[in-house]
């Protein structure tokens, strides 16, 4: 194998990482404009509701109207508010998350690939005598392989890990959104009754 056969491989495996490469980054700028669009309808639902709060506050005539504005419907309503939105976010992420592990098993697919079919053509053109050197080398690539491997395995257990984070955080915002309605019912209730 010579010079200019071993730079035509290298690269041709160079360019497959940069298409990979490309891929990604289209991916990544549909989901900042998704996430964008995500942040700009939930700000505009928060400062409507807190612009009709205010101006429920404002036109209330006692501090007991005041205090039936923030009923634990309201607060509920707004709680809900806050989990849709994260779950739309979380389904952002998922799906980039998705996107992204395929590009990666891809590009690991190809530079294996890529690998064995340069190793294949060095060892179709080893001299005579060399080998020991390519048992060496193939012991090497083995290695190599190996890494890519648990590259990938890593990977998928960061993207597992992180759709779980995701969810219980939902999880959370939901039970706590629960535990506020139950302390403030009560509360409501009695002051009805008064």
């Amino acid at each position: 194998m010579n010079q200019d056969q071993i730079t035509a491989k290298l690269s041709q495996i160079n360019s497959k990482g940069l298409e990979a490469s490309f891929s990604l980054s289209e991916a990544a700028l549909e989901n900042a404009q998704k996430l964008a669009e995500l942040n700009y309808a939930a700000s505009k639902d928060v400062l409507v509701n807190a612009q009709d709060g205010i101006q429920q506050v404002l036109t209330a005539k006692d501090p007991k109207q005041v205090t039936e504005i923030f009923t634990a419907d309201s607060l509920q309503a707004a709680g809900n508010q806050a989990v849709a939105y994260q779950k739309k976010v979380s389904k952002v992420l998922r799906d980039g998350n998705k996107e992204f592990s395929n590009v990666v098993d891809a590009s690991i697919d190809q530079l294996q690939d890529g690998f064995q079919d340069w190793l294949n053509t060095v060892t179709a053109n080893a001299p005579a005598g060399s080998d020991a050197f390519l048992s060496s080398f193939k012991t090497v690539y083995g290695s190599a392989l190996q890494s890519f491997e648990q590259f990938r395995a890593a990977s998928k257990e960061a993207f597992v890990n992180a759709e779980k984070t995701a969810d219980q955080a939902i999880e959370t915002v939901q039970g706590q959104i629960a535990q506020v309605k139950k302390t403030a019912t009560p509360a409501s209730r009695s002051r009805k009754s008064a």
